[in-house]
């Protein structure tokens, strides 16, 4: 997966960026809990130390590894992550192994990549919905700009937004706003399949896109 974040990092348009180590932060099997006294204990504590809320400053990176997640998760983009600012400053979320039994929603306008693991899953009804951190924000985006992006790697993601988005996959389906993609029927010989959804004349209006590991990229119809 970090492979193929540093690959897409090269697409000047898509503006993607690799995830690296700088201020990082983990959360896992490693967080288990001290040993408790009653089993009611321990699960308790166990519980209290999941982190649901993520808040990501410009240029901060957070892995997230081996977590189930039975409330609702949110990642929040600081507003310093701007259209304007430098790959530098690009804020990254990935999760792997992680399990969304409540779903994942994502707040921010600009200048973000949240990736979701191949060993990623998410329950019953689960799923990711995005959000425009600063009102109107959203139809003022254009494809040029560094619009947060989500990109799958694990099975049965769904998408739900009314802020510009952009989600990429290296091969599994997902579903974006009621409508299922699928890599292998419309971008079988390609790297990458990219949806994006941005708005024209305050209408969402949705483009795909073909990306190959020679940085090239195409629209498809």
């Amino acid at each position: 997966m970090k492979k193929l974040l540093a690959l897409l990092s090269a697409f000047m348009l898509l503006s993607l960026c690799a995830c690296t180590n700088t201020g990082s932060t983990s959360q896992g099997t490693s967080q288990s809990p001290s040993q408790s006294t009653s089993q009611s204990a321990e699960s308790s504590s166990e519980d209290s130390k999941i982190l649901y809320d993520y808040s990501l400053k410009a240029g901060e990176t957070t892995e997230v590894y081996d977590v189930t997640f039975d409330q609702m998760v949110t990642v929040t983009i600081d507003p310093a992550s701007t259209r304007d600012g430098g790959s530098e400053l690009r804020s990254n979320i990935y999760f792997d192994n992680c399990t969304f039994n409540a779903g994942l929603t994502i707040v921010g306008d600009y200048h973000a990549m949240v990736s979701l693991g191949a060993n990623c899953s998410f329950g019953d009804g689960s799923v990711v919905t995005c959000q425009e951190a600063t009102s109107g924000a959203s139809k003022e985006i254009t494809l040029e700009d560094n619009l947060i992006k989500v990109f799958v790697a694990c099975e049965g993601v769904t998408v739900e937004t009314e802020s510009a988005i952009g989600v990429l996959t290296d091969g599994p389906d997902f579903v974006l706003n009621g409508t299922a993609y699928s890599k292998t029927e419309l971008a079988p010989d390609t790297a990458f399949l990219g949806v994006y959804a941005t708005y024209e004349d305050d209408t969402m209006t949705y483009i795909k896109l073909a990306i190959g590991e020679d940085d090239s990229v195409e629209f498809l119809e």
